[in-house]
């Protein structure tokens, strides 16, 4: 069932996104990255806690999908891992990861591509590392994406969620680890987990932490009207299970 609550903060928040001034620059880990137009932020309160939560020194390749700005996957290199790849299905965002790898100092370590997934990957090109700041609100089937942007937060039918975990193997070892942020508040925690065992992963909680809903929120289902007053989100850790299901 989707999660309307989630659905409803996540277009409250496109909403201020469109109304925000416009700016070329943010500020995240006390250090200043390039933002191009229809690029989120990298300082988000979920962005900030993943990147911050990975263990990057177990790694020496690193694979973030969906990099947005670049945050997670410039900071992978500065933590030490040596091959870096960010994907993005933006073509702004992937300029932008490349602009922030260079103005870290990381450039050549940090390889960025314009890629659905896992589409603009080499057949077999594996990794220590796979994340995901995944779009974990889940929009319904007639939702209308009006900008790039919006591939950011929603994700209709959870059917990019079904195509990552499908994709998934071709580009692990045996010793790979997946993670994948989420909002239990915001997403849908049941239709991740069950798409995730339809592929043959299971999933567990690596760290969560939770939050006062936005002060200036007051939509649908807010804790005005009776519904959620926090926001969980979780780092989840997937690993493959012995079966899968062929459905």
């Amino acid at each position: 069932m989707l999660n309307e609550f989630g659905y409803d903060v996540g277009q409250w928040d496109i909403a201020r996104f469109r109304e925000r001034p416009p700016q070329d620059t943010f500020t995240a880990f006390d250090l200043e990255w390039h933002l191009l137009p229809d690029v989120w932020p990298g300082n988000a309160v979920a962005t900030k806690l993943f990147t911050s939560w990975l263990p990057y020194e177990e790694a020496d390749s690193f694979l973030e999908v969906g990099c947005g700005a670049g945050v997670t996957a410039v900071v992978a290199a500065m933590r030490g891992c040596s091959r870096v790849c960010a994907l993005d299905i933006n073509p702004a965002a992937a300029e932008t990861a490349r602009l922030n790898a260079v103005r870290h100092g990381v450039g050549d370590r940090v390889t960025t591509l314009t890629s659905d997934l896992f589409a603009g990957l080499d057949e077999g090109t594996t990794f220590d590392l796979i994340y995901w700041n995944s779009p974990f609100v889940e929009a319904p089937a007639g939702h209308e994406y009006r900008s790039q942007i919006d591939y950011a937060a929603f994700d209709s039918g959870y059917r990019t969620h079904a195509a990552f975990f499908a994709g998934l193997g071709g580009h692990m070892t045996g010793a790979t680890r997946v993670f994948l942020g989420f909002s239990e508040t915001l997403g849908n925690p049941s239709h991740l987990h069950e798409l995730a065992a339809r592929a043959g992963f299971t999933a567990s909680v690596y760290r969560r932490e939770e939050f006062a809903l936005p002060a200036d929120y007051s939509g649908p289902g807010s804790g005005t009207d009776g519904g959620p007053t926090s926001l969980v989100y979780v780092l989840y850790e997937f690993r493959r299970t012995a079966t899968t299901d062929p459905a």
